[in-house]
């Protein structure tokens, strides 16, 4: 399970249209970024791999963030993104996620 993080904008938010992750617990507690580019690709023996790029926009204590531990954490964190979205169109799919009233 990923640190404990919110979805939130950011006065210096790089990408208009994407979310700011801000990381909420843990030693990169404060730490906001944004990720740029996303790509899932398939190797030839069938592992699934997630690569991404991402922007800092605050690191409020200047912490080393180019280093395994906090790549790891903000993978487990775009993992669950993805997964959430993943169950939130599955549900919408299946009638369970109706965010429409209904008629009569």
């Amino acid at each position: 399970m990923p640190l404990k993080y919110q979805l939130t904008e950011h006065p210096n938010s790089f990408h208009d249209k994407h979310w700011t992750i801000l990381i909420e617990e843990g030693d990169y507690q404060g730490v906001a970024y944004q990720y740029d580019t996303v790509s899932i690709n398939e190797e030839d023996n069938g592992d699934v791999v997630l690569s991404f790029n991402t922007i800092t926009l605050d690191n409020p204590n200047k912490l080393d963030l180019y280093n395994e531990e906090f790549e790891v954490i903000m993978g487990e964190i775009l993992t669950d993104l993805i997964e959430q979205n993943l169950r939130e169109e599955s549900n919408n799919e299946n009638g369970t996620g109706d965010t429409e009233a209904p008629t009569e």
